[in-house]
């Protein structure tokens, strides 16, 4: 039992020359006028002047560093250390970072309900 929809049911009824062939070109001939002003003027006058003089023709000289933040020696030595551990063991310090964070957390909203009700943080 085949199933057609009604588009297959109307295109079955029309003659073959009315499909389109998937070798058809597609040709566009509207003309673009690059002369038209309107079509392609400066959104905000002035602003390739502004652009042009804020920028440097050369590109300031940055110092040469194999990362691209700054990174400090420690933080270089854990992502290294981290890149070692097998993909368990990371998981297992991904959730043992979370539930420190979960921990952390919950010490300091005991410490901003006591401070609120010790009335130490009002203005």
């Amino acid at each position: 039992m085949s199933i057609q929809n009604d588009n297959q049911a109307k295109d079955s009824s029309t003659p073959a020359q009315s499909q389109p062939t998937p070798n058809q070109n597609f040709v566009c001939s509207e003309q673009v006028d690059l002369s038209a002003s309107d079509a392609f003027k400066d959104p905000l006058p002035g602003a390739w002047d502004l652009h042009r003089e804020t920028t440097p023709l050369v590109p300031l000289a940055k110092p040469a560093n194999r990362f691209r933040t700054e990174l400090d020696p420690d933080d270089v030595k854990l992502v290294n250390e981290l890149g070692q551990l097998t993909p368990d063991n990371l998981m297992e310090y991904v959730k043992n970072l979370q539930n420190n964070a979960f921990a952390l957390g919950q010490e300091e909203a005991r410490q901003f309900a006591r401070a609120k009700f010790l009335k130490i943080l009002e203005e």
